[in-house]
């Protein structure tokens, strides 16, 4: 029997997504037996997902990223598949813009949702609307201040340089539990935003109703109107993880909650 056990996150950048695993190793996964590694892929995951498919999924992702990527061939040294119990892949909608190619049909975000469905085989694929930076537009017990749930898509480029005049907690490294837990109440009263839930939406419907490719199936409604409405991956992934625990010690219902 194996006696290693990792938990494996793969994801685009270097610099900003490996903070926020830390962080959240950190925070949540301290007093656990199993070790996290965080994969930079160091390419766009669109593009892992493609070469995955091109082999019809018969060659296993770790092993992909192993031939593909010299650092992580040495990170990986030592390791085989079966020390890996659990795959997450973290992805930036804003990502994928340049890197679909003409030819591709318009629900390649659906197929790679569908391909990353299980995090104990493929890999399991959450998204952040635009991008990751996502995680730090929030504001405290609120969804939203008028058009703030909402980024235009042509102004994309441009959501750091917005979000940096206006977020209170800039350094992903210095989250403890205390902010987590109004990230999360705040990602709870989005999502109830952005499927048009007069109160916020409750565990069970949670449990029942959402999922990334309904949380993407909601964007694509926004998508058509030229914008994107803004969500973390993070506390989506924290939910499906720890799930009712976690939801009854952030989630605080309001009387007045109202959606965007």
């Amino acid at each position: 029997m194996n006696d290693k056990d990792y938990k494996v996150f793969i994801v685009e950048g270097e610099a900003r997504e490996p903070l926020i695993i830390d962080n959240i190793s950190k925070v949540f996964f301290r007093n656990v037996k199993f070790k996290i590694i965080t994969l930079p892929a160091g390419q766009n995951i669109y593009m892992l997902w493609k070469k995955l498919k091109e082999d019809d999924f018969d060659t296993d992702i770790i092993e992909v990223l192993r031939e593909e990527n010299k650092e992580i061939e040495q990170q990986l040294a030592g390791l085989e598949r079966d020390d890996f119990s659990e795959i997450y892949l973290f992805f930036d909608y804003d990502g994928h813009q340049n890197n679909l190619g003409e030819s591709e049909s318009e629900d390649v975000i659906k197929q790679m949702l569908n391909s990353f469905d299980n995090e104990t085989e493929n890999g399991k694929l959450y998204i952040s609307y635009p991008m990751v930076e996502a995680l730090r537009d929030f504001e405290e017990g609120q969804c939203g201040r008028e058009g703030d749930c909402f980024v235009a898509i042509e102004e994309g480029d441009n959501y750091k340089t917005i979000l940096a005049a206006r977020s209170r907690y800039p350094q992903f490294k210095e989250y403890d539990y205390p902010i987590w837990k109004e990230i999360l109440n705040v990602f709870v009263m989005r999502i109830s935003c952005l499927i048009n839930c007069k109160d916020m939406i409750s565990y069970e419907e949670y449990l029942e109703d959402i999922n990334s490719v309904e949380i993407y199936k909601q964007e694509e409604n926004e998508i058509l109107r030229k914008r994107v409405f803004i969500l973390s991956a993070f506390p989506e992934f924290l939910l499906d993880y720890f799930g009712a625990k976690l939801w009854r010690d952030c989630v605080k219902y309001i009387d007045d909650y109202k959606i965007c």
